[in-house]
C-alpha cells in the first residue's frame, strides 16, 4: 500500500502544480503554426517590404482559420518573439530580448542550444532546395524559436559548410518516392537516361534516397536486373507507388554495397584494392583524409 501523504507534502505538491500552471500561461509552447510564422518573418519578410504579413496573409498562406493564426501570434508575443504592435501593417520579429525575459527564460543552456542550432542551419545549407532541408528548418524553428532573435549569439551560425553545388529536384518525384520509402511499397517508373531503354517500365523496391554533390539518387532493388542499383531522381518519370509492399532487408543501407569507399554515391559488387602514390603536399594531405575504411598510409 502507498503511504498517505502528510498535509505538508500535499501542500508542496499543490504549490508545484500551481507553479507549472502559471509557467505554462506566462511562457506557452510555440505551436507549429507559430514556428512557420517566425520562419517566414525572419527569412522572407525582409526581402518583401511590399507584403503585409498580417493575420489575413498567414490565414491564406498556412491555409488555416484566422483564429488559429491569432492564437499562434498570441503565443509568440507572450514569448517576446514578435513585437506587440505591427510595423507598417505587418507582424515583426522582436529582435532583442527584454532584460527581464532574457534573465528569466534564457539560461546558459538555451544560449548554448540556440547557438548550436544556428550552426546546424549553416551545415544544412549543403542540402538547400531539397524537401529535407525545408522540413528540418521548420523543425528548428519549432524546437528552438529563439533562433529568430537578432542577437549575434542567437542568429548566426559560426560553424558552416563551404558553398556547395545546389540541388535541382523534381519535388513531385521526391514526394512519391519518399512516400514509397515510408510505406515500403514498390515503385514503377520509366528511366530516361540516354543510354537506357526509356520506354521500359521498371519495378523496384526503394531502399534509400541518397543525396550527393547536387544530385539525388534512389538506391533500390531492381526486380528486372535482380540487382541493387542507383537511379538519378531527375531521370525518373511516370512514377507510380504500387499497392504491393516488400520486406526491407537488414542490409539495405548503401554503405553495405560501397566496399567501404567514401568517394560519393556508388555501388559495386566487386571490392577492389588499389595502391596509389602521393607526392609533395598531397602525401601530407592524405594522412588526414580517409577515402576508404581499409585505407592505410605507408
Amino acid at each position: 500500500m502507498s503511504r498517505k501523504l502528510s498535509e505538508e507534502e500535499k501542500l508542496q505538491r499543490q504549490i508545484r502544480r500551481d507553479e507549472k500552471s502559471v509557467e505554462k500561461e506566462t511562457h506557452p509552447q510555440v505551436d507549429k503554426y507559430g514556428a512557420k510564422i517566425l520562419r517566414i518573418l525572419r527569412e522572407e519578410a525582409p526581402d518583401n517590404p511590399g507584403i503585409k504579413y498580417n493575420s489575413e496573409y498567414f490565414e491564406k498562406r498556412l491555409d488555416v482559420s484566422n483564429i488559429t493564426v491569432l492564437r499562434a501570434i498570441k503565443k509568440l508575443k507572450v514569448n517576446n518573439l514578435i513585437k506587440e504592435r505591427q510595423v507598417h501593417g505587418s507582424y515583426a520579429i522582436e529582435e532583442k530580448f527584454s532584460e527581464e525575459f532574457y534573465s528569466k527564460h534564457c539560461s546558459d543552456e538555451i544560449k548554448k542550444n540556440v547557438s548550436l542550432i544556428a550552426s546546424l542551419g549553416g551545415l544544412l545549407q549543403q542540402y538547400k532546395n531539397t524537401p529535407l532541408y525545408e522540413s528540418v528548418k521548420d523543425l528548428i524553428y519549432f524546437l528552438q524559436p529563439e533562433i529568430v532573435k537578432g542577437d549575434k549569439i542567437f542568429s548566426s551560425g559560426r560553424v558552416i559548410v563551404a558553398p556547395q553545388m545546389e540541388y535541382d529536384i523534381n519535388i513531385q518525384s521526391w514526394e512519391k518516392v519518399y512516400d514509397a520509402l515510408l510505406k515500403n511499397r514498390k515503385l514503377k517508373f520509366r528511366y530516361t537516361k540516354p543510354y537506357t531503354n526509356n520506354k521500359a517500365q521498371r519495378i523496384v523496391w526503394p531502399y534509400q534516397l541518397v543525396l550527393d554533390n547536387g544530385s539525388v539518387y534512389l538506391f533500390a532493388y531492381s526486380e528486372y536486373a535482380d540487382l541493387v542499383l542507383l537511379y538519378d531522381l531527375n531521370y525518373m518519370t511516370d512514377i507510380v507507388v504500387l499497392n504491393e509492399g516488400f520486406k526491407l532487408p537488414k542490409d539495405y543501407d548503401i554503405n553495405n554495397y560501397s566496399g567501404g569507399g567514401r568517394l560519393g554515391a556508388f555501388k559495386d559488387d566487386n571490392k577492389q584494392t588499389f595502391k596509389i602514390r602521393f607526392t609533395d603536399y598531397a602525401k601530407d594531405w592524405i594522412k588526414h583524409h580517409k577515402w576508404a575504411d581499409d585505407q592505410k598510409v605507408i
